[in-house]
């Protein structure tokens, strides 16, 4: 948060990424590569840059409902609250491995397999990187099934796996169990989802830990209107458990839950194990085809006692986060995007993240977007 000495910050960052496709029957070749920079981050001569593969994968059909993907891919799963590119992120996020895909008008299934290493090994199979943190090894299957005319279900069943610091023969294995129940008639639409996790961190301890997420929506004419909540959980610093209770949202995107603002990103430690419960009202108003209207509305809690550095149980109140936007779509390749937040923070909120909570933090953006197809070519 803010203090009275510090000043607003301005900057332009730019992500230029481009595509490539290439398709024939039964198999298809997908790359893209980007490039991310702060202006004025790399001087006017610099051999610098950050040229890189964001995504390399082919597919390959083995009939008209399953094929398989291999390669560097992005993976978007249900809403992605646990699995996401998270495209807000000017570097975003891609998994390096094999989706096995089938897709019929009732079924979508994706079964992800990964194994990481750092290098070409002769011996053994260390995977210890210094400069980020991931797994060794991911399993992950997604279901989603259509009930009948008016109910879904989804499942996701995971389990990364991360190498012992010490001793690099021992994995210690996560679960995240769980799925979402969706409802749809109308102008209505009620979902509720939920997961488990279970197993061992990294460290080596036990984890038991859960996340739920009720919502109802409903549209009239122009107006979108939602009304949610997130239980993420977490510790009671006034109880001893052998099992951590801290909830982590794997990798998944975070500010399209809990605000634009970014305060609850990192699990764990954004809330001090404390856990969150996040109350939440958007609405989204389509003035026109061309122009969209939102403001999103959040309440921040701990979800469990939270001391402070004086041993002191806090508030459990945060505080209440505001983002109001508007997105413009000047043409079919050119959009707008203009947002603004700020945040009225309670005293608690200054034990998890510092600053002076009488003083209101303000964030403000103006994103363009050109995204134009150069050329195709078919025979």
């Amino acid at each position: 948060m803010r203090t009275a000495d510090t000043k607003a910050a301005f900057f332009t960052t730019q992500r230029s990424r481009l595509y490539f496709n290439y398709s024939q029957p039964k198999f298809k070749f997908h790359t893209s590569i980007q490039d991310l920079r702060v202006w004025g981050q790399y001087g006017q001569t610099s051999t610098s840059g950050s040229l890189n593969v964001f995504e390399a994968y082919v597919d390959a059909n083995i009939n008209e409902q399953f094929l398989v993907r291999m390669g560097r891919q992005k993976v978007e799963l249900d809403n992605g609250r646990l699995f996401s590119a998270a495209n807000w992120s000017q570097a975003a996020r891609a998994h390096d491995g094999i989706n096995f895909i089938f897709n019929n008008s009732n079924i979508h299934s994706e079964l992800i397999t990964s194994f990481n290493q750092t290098a070409e090994r002769i011996f053994d199979t260390d995977f210890s990187p210094t400069t980020f943190t991931n797994y060794k090894l991911l399993n992950v299957h997604y279901l989603k099934a259509k009930l009948n005319e008016h109910f879904s279900l989804t499942t996701i069943n995971a389990a990364d796996s991360y190498q012992s610091k010490t001793n690099t023969n021992t994995l210690y294995t996560r679960g995240t169990s769980g799925g979402r129940l969706d409802f749809e008639k109308g102008n209505l639409y009620v979902t509720l989802s939920g997961y488990y996790q279970y197993g061992q961190l990294q460290t080596g301890n036990r984890i038991s830990a859960y996340y739920f997420q009720p919502e109802i929506q409903l549209k009239t004419n122009k107006l979108t209107s939602r009304l949610g909540a997130e239980f993420v959980s977490g510790e009671n610093s006034e109880k001893t458990s052998e099992f951590s209770k801290s909830f982590v949202p794997l990798y998944g995107v975070a500010w399209r839950f809990m605000g634009n603002m970014d305060y609850f990103t990192a699990f764990p430690t954004d809330v001090k194990n404390g856990g969150l419960f996040n109350p939440y009202l958007f609405f989204i108003y389509d003035l026109n085809k061309k122009v969209n209207l939102r403001s999103d509305f959040h309440l921040f809690y701990l979800s469990n006692k939270t001391k402070n550095d004086l041993g002191n149980t806090i508030n459990p109140y945060l505080g209440f986060e505001n983002d109001l936007s508007i997105h413009y779509k000047c043409n079919s390749f050119t959009m707008i995007d203009f947002g603004f937040s700020y945040m009225t923070a309670k005293k608690s909120m200054e034990t998890l993240k510092a600053g002076n909570s009488n003083i209101i933090p303000v964030w403000s953006y103006v994103m363009i977007t050109f995204k134009p197809e150069l050329f195709s070519f078919k025979k």
